[in-house]
């Protein structure tokens, strides 16, 4: 059937001569992942092996659930970035077609061993990751094939926060009710929007003295309405960052959107990918009787941000 890996996103071998594998998706690379990732780096590095991080494009949910697709946390590029931070030493991307989801999980790891061009010398997975078709791929029968091919296999027990699973679904639930805290204690790191920036309409920027950044999401979950806290790194400066995240009903035309005001950055983000860090809820959106009240809140907006934000 060809090759099943896309080698042409992040690749950059030659450093070993071979490979243990961490598989799954790894969306938002969380903490769970993460500990898939030192796992198979530990085991790598006793055997003098590199690490890599095999993920799958686009999420199976979106070929599976097109109707509902899951909403990511991360870009592919920022997932691929992550986890060479946690510790992989490459990551590739098998593309996940129905032709992949049809597999039987042993023609799969047939697939794996022979035609992805990685010599592997082990697997490391989540306790309870499921692959092939039917999902009947489970950890007994990759231990029986890394036992059969001479290969280790080490199956990460997944970690927990007060009672529940850390998963990217947890994640996508928690932040999606606003808890914030919650969702941040199970990635690992703060929640996430990212997007491009695009033209408004100039009212923040005209009448408040206040400019904004209109983000088109592309990636992570969207928090209920109101105004945030937070902070974006642009041409490797962070800047702390208002968002209000709604209709902005005192000057809105009623079109829910993202608006970020980075304070102390002056220039054009139009086109631009931007990705900002969600610390707090600081207050709901509200109707402001002249554009003075709404001049007023804000700079106790920023008050409160700047107590948020971390130092550069």
């Amino acid at each position: 059937m060809g090759n099943i890996i896309n080698f042409s996103r992040n690749l950059t071998f030659g450093q070993f001569s071979s490979y243990v594998a961490a598989i799954g998706v790894f969306d938002g690379v969380h903490r769970g992942h993460r500990q898939i990732i030192k796992k198979a780096f530990e085991r790598a590095r006793s055997c003098g092996a590199g690490v890599i991080a095999v993920s799958f494009s686009p999420h199976p949910r979106s070929l599976f659930f097109p109707q509902a697709p899951p909403e990511l946390l991360m870009t592919e590029s920022q997932r691929a970035a992550a986890l060479l931070a946690a510790g992989a030493d490459d990551c590739v991307f098998i593309n996940f077609t129905p032709a992949v989801a049809s597999l039987e999980p042993e023609i799969f790891l047939e697939e794996l061993k022979n035609n992805s061009g990685l010599n592997i010398c082990g697997i490391c997975v989540g306790s309870n990751w499921r692959f092939g078709a039917g999902g009947r791929g489970n950890r007994e029968l990759l231990a029986g094939f890394c036992k059969k091919n001479n290969w280790s296999f080490d199956a990460v027990q997944e970690l927990e926060f007060e009672g529940e699973t850390i998963s990217s679904s947890a994640i996508r639930k928690a932040v999606a009710a606003g808890q914030l805290e919650r969702a941040a204690s199970m990635q690992g790191y703060p929640v996430q929007l990212t997007g491009v920036v695009e033209h408004g309409f100039h009212i923040a920027t005209d009448e408040l003295a206040a400019p904004t950044a209109n983000l088109r999401l592309t990636a992570g979950v969207m928090v209920p309405d109101g105004v945030y806290s937070g902070s974006a790194v642009v041409d490797g400066k962070r800047y702390p960052a208002a968002l209000n995240i709604g209709v902005a009903p005192t000057y809105g035309n009623g079109l829910r959107r993202i608006e970020i005001h980075l304070i102390g950055f002056s220039g054009s983000l139009y086109g631009r990918e931007l990705c900002v860090e969600l610390y707090r809820f600081l207050r709901p959106e509200k109707r402001f009787a002249s554009p003075d009240e709404l001049r007023q809140q804000i700079a106790k907006d920023i008050s409160c941000i700047m107590a948020d934000c971390p130092a550069t």
